[in-house]
């Protein structure tokens, strides 16, 4: 009995934990888009997030999905006002009637109304412009969505362009002290060999070591290239004029 009292105490604490578990405001875990990259006029925060600033504006894709955004804003305006379109008028006089009032006789038949306006709108345009109203502004928020998922997917690819830039740049400073410390060996190497105080052996290997150090260094200067194209082909500006901001936001 003690055992399965413990036992159903155990099983409302799991309870009890899941509940609130699942009952955590959901605000905690959404994402304000209009933050993910700083809005236009506003100073970053960081120089990267300078790099994501710049990155956005500087896309056109960004500027295809605004006017798609516009375009679908324009569609339900449209559909709004599209009832009228359907909306007939008609005037029909009686000309009977007419003739008696410009000819007034006592022998004249006279039918009432003298003349008659109807107006008519079929009630499938309310209903049917509803319903495309409501696809068009489905569509306009789609676009917002697509907009919002680019946000995150322009400041991730951003991001990871600046990175590996920053990593090609610190391991080409390491293959250049590479490179020289070969370079150091191998030419103490030769000057031993010259004295006779080294063999031919070792000297071929301080001189293999040497060159496959400046092969590394040639390939670590050409990965700088490529991750500065890169980069450059995201923010839509030349590295060599942005990079000069980067003190600014140290400051």
């Amino acid at each position: 009995m003690k055992y399965h009292c413990k036992g159903l105490k155990t099983s409302i604490l799991v309870i009890i934990f899941f509940s609130i578990l699942f009952d955590l405001p959901a605000g905690s875990q959404t994402i304000d888009y209009n933050q993910i990259i700083v809005p236009q006029g506003q100073r970053p925060a960081s120089f990267e997030d300078y790099l994501v600033q710049l990155a956005w504006l500087n896309s056109p894709k960004r500027q295809i999905l605004e006017l798609q955004k516009m375009k679908e804003a324009k569609e339900v305006d449209l559909r709004r006002s599209e009832w009228q379109n359907d909306l007939k008028f008609n005037f029909n006089i009686n000309e009977v009637s007419l003739e008696n009032v410009l000819r007034p006789s006592e022998d004249n038949f006279v039918l009432y109304p003298l003349y008659q306006l109807n107006a008519a709108v079929s009630l499938g345009s309310f209903t049917n412009a509803k319903k495309e109203r409501e696809r068009e502004e489905f569509d306009v928020k789609i676009s917002e969505m697509e907009t919002n998922e680019y946000k995150m997917t322009i400041r991730a690819e951003t991001r990871s362009r600046y990175r590996r830039l920053l990593l090609a740049i610190e391991t080409l400073k390491v293959r250049i002290k590479a490179e020289e410390d070969a370079l150091n060996t191998y030419q103490l190497a030769n000057q031993r060999f010259k004295n006779a105080n080294l063999d031919l052996e070792e000297l071929l290997r301080a001189a293999e070591s040497s060159n496959n150090a400046t092969e590394k260094r040639l390939a670590a200067e050409t990965d700088v290239e490529l991750a500065i194209i890169a980069l450059e082909e995201m923010i839509g500006a030349k590295w060599e004029a942005v990079r000069k901001y980067k003190d600014k936001f140290r400051k």
